[in-house]
């Protein structure tokens, strides 16, 4: 059975429903255009990104009598909204102490990136429906801007700036249903597994006091790191096809 857990199962489940009939259909290449959106299933927003994704791409494909074999080129896009980093799970200095009244950290994420989509379609006989199977590679480069200034009032202030970014290419992969609107246009829905890596930076506060008329004295940031951490996301999709 197909799960979108294991990619590795595409081809088995491809060569089952393969076997079933279809109305034979025009053999030979194929073009379209394609406009998609989506929104996370997951009961939280995940890294701060919003639950939307937007998509678009160039799709060519080959009919044959077992079905349709497409390869799309296109951008996958996921935004994020600026927030305010919770104080509270930032590591401090052993000794150190962080007054949340006069610190701040405020970040925003984002996902986006050129993606490869495969795709196996095949009509339902004698109707306009159709199933598909695939996997998207890419789409996925993270980049989180941070911008922070954190002090205890007295002994160290630390201001540090910069951008974290996880750049993989996870596959993620897809089934769904399309309807033929006409010779031309389709609509579709697809259930979408979204892979990525997310990058965290982490800021620990405290490591070095400047004087107490200039507690300021660098930017302390020799101890921060970036956590690197592998996501997937279900996601539910909507689709727009213009074939020429």
């Amino acid at each position: 059975m197909f799960s979108l857990q294991r990619p590795h199962s595409f081809l088995l489940s491809i060569l089952a429903l393969s076997a079933t009939s279809a109305p034979s259909q025009g053999i030979g290449m194929d073009g379209a255009f394609k406009l998609r959106t989506g929104y996370g299933l997951s009961s939280k927003q995940e890294d701060n990104l919003s639950h939307r994704t937007f998509g678009l791409g160039f799709d060519f494909g080959f009919q044959t009598a077992a079905g349709r074999f497409g390869a799309e080129l296109g951008y996958q896009y996921k935004p994020g909204n600026q927030y305010l980093l919770d104080l509270g799970t930032m590591p401090v200095a052993p000794g150190a102490r962080l007054d949340r009244n006069q610190s701040v950290d405020s970040r925003k994420n984002q996902l986006g990136g050129i993606a490869l989509r495969v795709s196996f379609e095949r009509r339902i006989a004698g109707s306009e429906w159709s199933w598909r199977l695939g996997a998207q590679a890419g789409g996925a480069k993270y980049r989180q801007e941070y911008i922070g200034d954190v002090t205890d009032g007295i002994r160290y202030e630390d201001t540090y700036n910069g951008i974290a970014t996880a750049s993989t290419v996870p596959i993620s992969p897809f089934v769904g249903m399309g309807y033929d609107i006409d010779e031309r246009q389709s609509v579709e829905m697809n259930l979408l597994s979204l892979g990525y890596s997310s990058a965290n930076y982490v800021h620990v506060a405290g490591t070095a006091a400047g004087s107490s008329q200039n507690p300021a004295s660098g930017g302390h940031t020799a101890q921060d790191f970036v956590v690197i951490q592998k996501r997937s996301v279900p996601h539910i999709e909507f689709g727009y096809t213009l074939r020429f």
